[in-house]
C-alpha cells in the first residue's frame, strides 16, 4: 500500500459526496423520498471510501493520519460526515443534507487539492496523545461546521414563516426544530472541544514541560471554546432561544475557521499544520 493508493480513494471520494450533495438538493427541491434514500446511500458510500483512504494511509504510513494539513483536513470531513450522519438518524429530517453535505464536499474537494506527499515531524508529535487530541478535534470541528449549516436553515426557516406558498417553509424543518438540533449538536461539539483543550494540556506539559503557552493555536481553540460556551450558557442559564442564539452558532463557527487555517500564519508550536509539502 501506498499514500498514492489512499490519496486516490479520497479524490474517489470526492466525487461520491459531489453526487451525493446533488441527490440530496433534488430531494430538497422535488421532495421525493426516492432522491433523499439515494442521497443517504450515497453519502455512506463516500464514506466507506473516505474510511478506507484513511485506513491505506494510516497502514503506509504506520500511524493514524492526523500531522500534517492534509491529513487534518480530511480527518476533519470524515468527521463532519460521522456527526451529519448521526443528526439525520436521530433527527430523522433529510433536508439537513441539502445543506450540509454541499459543505462537506466543498470541504474534501479543498482537502484533495492539497499536497499528500510526507514531511517531516517534530519528535514531540511522536506521541501517543497525539490521537484523542486530534480525533476530539475531528469531531468538534465537524460538529460545529454541521451546525453553522443548520444555523443558516433556522434564519431561512424563520424569514419563510407565514410566507403562503414559500419554496423554504414547505421544505425546511420548522425553526423551533432546527433550534433545538442546533443546540444538540453544539452541545456534542463543546464537549469534544473540551476534550481537545484538556487533552492538549496535558500533551504539552508531557512535551513542553508546560501545560498552557499562549500558542496562537492554544489560544484561539480556547477563543472557539468560550464562544460556544457563551452560547450554552446563555441558552441554558439565561432562556435564550432562536435568534441570539444561531447567530452566536454562526460567530462561533468563524472561530473554528481562523481555528483551523488562520492561525497557521501566525506562526507557534501548532504551525506544523500549515506545511503544504
Amino acid at each position: 500500500m501506498t499514500i498514492k493508493l489512499g490519496a486516490d480513494a479520497f479524490t474517489i471520494a470526492v466525487a461520491i459526496y459531489a453526487l451525493a450533495a446533488i441527490l440530496y438538493v433534488a430531494y430538497l427541491i422535488n421532495k421525493q423520498k426516492a432522491m433523499a434514500d439515494a442521497g443517504r446511500g450515497v453519502l455512506i458510500a463516500g464514506f466507506l471510501v473516505h474510511s478506507a483512504a484513511l485506513v491505506i494511509r494510516g497502514l503506509a504510513l504506520g500511524r493514524v493520519p492526523f500531522l500534517n494539513m492534509y491529513e487534518y483536513m480530511i480527518s476533519c470531513v470524515w468527521g463532519a460526515v460521522v456527526v451529519y450522519l448521526g443528526v439525520e438518524i436521530f433527527t430523522k429530517n433529510r433536508s439537513f443534507g441539502a445543506f450540509a453535505v454541499p459543505l462537506i464536499t466543498a470541504g474534501a474537494f479543498m482537502a484533495a487539492r492539497l499536497p499528500y506527499q510526507l514531511v517531516d515531524i517534530m519528535p514531540a508529535l511522536r506521541s501517543a496523545w497525539r490521537v484523542p487530541h486530534i480525533a476530539s478535534a475531528v469531531l468538534a470541528y465537524g460538529a460545529f461546521a454541521v451546525a453553522f449549516v443548520m444555523a443558516i436553515m433556522y434564519l431561512l426557516a424563520v424569514k419563510s414563516e407565514g410566507e403562503k406558498g414559500s419554496f423554504w417553509a414547505s421544505r425546511l424543518p420548522s425553526a423551533k426544530f432546527t433550534d433545538q438540533a442546533i443546540y444538540r449538536v453544539i452541545a456534542f461539539g463543546f464537549l469534544m472541544q473540551t476534550v481537545l483543550i484538556l487533552v492538549g494540556a496535558i500533551w504539552a506539559q508531557m512535551s513542553w514541560g508546560r501545560y498552557w503557552g499562549w500558542d496562537p493555536k492554544e489560544t484561539w481553540s480556547l477563543i472557539t471554546w468560550l464562544i460556544y460556551a457563551a452560547y450554552l450558557h446563555t441558552r441554558t442559564v439565561m432562556g435564550w432561544r432562536g435568534r441570539n442564539s444561531v447567530l452566536m452558532a454562526l460567530f462561533g463557527f468563524l472561530a473554528v475557521i481562523f481555528t483551523l487555517f488562520g492561525v497557521n500564519f501566525l506562526g507557534g508550536l501548532h504551525a506544523y499544520s500549515s506545511v503544504m509539502k
